[in-house]
């Protein structure tokens, strides 16, 4: 009798969510504020609302019984945005029985149907699919997920625990964020509630979180603050990459993995002219290693992340383009070589023209335009000495006198000599 009214008390609660769902009119989105998970979405009431990371953009993959227990957010006409949303991140799609469902920055929208009360969030992170959105339409993930994935033509790149891909924003600085506002709408920011976790070949010790300024936690990794693309459409897409050059995956060692690298040169106020990336970061060489050959991997690579591209690199600025090159490293990265020297950079740079890597443990070195280590500062290099002035009382000057007066004597002797003849011609 007791199992049998459990087992209505959930049936009674499944219709009562899916007729919440199909009675919406003009659905409205909105933000707002739970006191463990920050600012999410909900509807116009105040229920929270929740995304399917097996979903795809525009595309629900929750019906039938699934449905029932995560009833989508429907609506009878356009969506409206509510306090704090972005009206422009919502969209609808039409699903299989031809409801109309909200989606908002691509993520089909879901009730859950044990919530009791506005505010309610038990849907969090059930079998580690489903979570609430955050203000930019991205997932507010409990302890996010940073693991490794194969890509066919990137390699192996950092993915979340559904396999979408985590880029770089080259215009950051080391663990700040400088993609705000509208930026963020089109790549909503890695974001978690607890200490993130490495999963893969991700390095634990690489993570990090730094606070947004709405108050959300955003995940690093070696120091970069992680983003998605809003327009991947699915696990394994890396639509994002090279976009307006500035969008990267990253590599396991926390660097950006680039399609066709190009290398330049930067004016450094102590150390001249010396190669750099295309936002300007600072390049370095190690001098353990050999002509491409990197002798530099795990914690060193952490440390120093490779410089890798899948294109042949690039020359610009001072740089000479015959003297780059690349090579295969032993963890399968496709590493940049200037003048037979692998390049690096240095996980401490705090933002591009930093050169504090520079005589690191006196085996770490920034490079000129030839390839060779500047191993001291402009105002440390030793001037060549000039050329000496002897003095009236230097013995020298005596044999200097000497020697000029017999070249004198030897001059006007030639050239007398040569005038007698003339005249005898004459």
């Amino acid at each position: 009798m007791r199992k049998a009214l459990v087992s209505l008390l959930v049936v009674v609660g499944l219709l009562v969510a899916a007729g919440v769902a199909s009675a919406q009119g003009h659905a409205t989105v909105a933000i707002t504020a739970h006191p463990a998970l920050g600012d999410v979405l909900a509807d116009e009431n105040g229920n929270i609302l929740y995304l399917f990371t097996v979903d795809e953009r525009n595309v629900s993959n929750c019906s039938g019984g699934c449905a029932g227990f995560w009833p989508p957010l429907l609506t009878e006409g356009d969506p409206e945005a509510g306090s704090g949303a972005t009206a422009d991140l919502l969209g609808t799609i039409i699903r299989a029985d031809d409801t109309v469902q909200v989606t908002y920055n691509g993520w089909p929208l879901y009730y859950y149907s044990q919530d009791q009360d506005p505010g309610d969030a038990l849907g969090q992170d059930v079998n580690g699919v489903w979570f609430v959105l955050g203000v930019n339409g991205g997932p507010v993930q409990t302890s996010a997920v940073v693991s490794t994935g194969t890509h066919p033509e990137l390699g192996t790149i950092l993915v979340d625990a559904s396999g979408r891909s985590m880029y770089l924003f080259t215009p950051d600085e080391r663990n700040v964020s400088n993609c705000a506002g509208v930026c963020r709408d089109f790549w909503p920011p890695v974001l978690t509630v607890d200490d993130p976790q490495a999963m893969g070949d991700a390095a634990a010790n690489a993570l990090g979180t730094i606070a947004s300024p709405d108050g959300s936690k955003m995940v690093t990794y070696n120091g970069w603050p992680l983003y998605y693309y809003k327009f991947d459409e699915r696990p394994g897409d890396a639509l994002g990459q090279t976009v307006n050059d500035v969008w990267w995956v990253l590599s396991v060692h926390g660097g950006p993995i680039y399609t066709d690298i190009t290398i330049g040169t930067s004016d450094h106020a102590e150390l001249g002219n010396i190669l750099t990336d295309p936002s300007g970061r600072t390049l370095y060489l190690f001098t353990p290693d050999s002509p491409r050959v990197s002798v530099c991997s795990g914690g060193c690579a952490q440390a120093w992340p490779p410089v890798l591209t899948i294109g042949t690199p690039q020359s610009t600025g001072g740089a000479v383009g015959v003297l780059l090159s690349t090579f295969e490293r032993d963890d399968g990265g496709m590493q940049v070589a200037y003048n037979g020297q692998p390049l690096y950079y240095y996980a401490f740079d705090d933002a591009p023209g930093d050169a504090n890597g520079q005589r690191v443990n006196d085996v770490w070195f920034v490079l000129n335009t030839s390839g060779v280590a500047v191993e001291t500062a402009i105002g440390e290099q030793e001037p060549t000495p000039p050329p000496e002035t002897p003095s009236v009382g230097d013995p020298a000057v005596g044999r200097l006198a000497l020697i000029a007066l017999g070249v004198s004597v030897l001059l006007i002797s030639g050239g007398g000599a040569l005038l007698m003849r003339r005249r005898s011609r004459a």
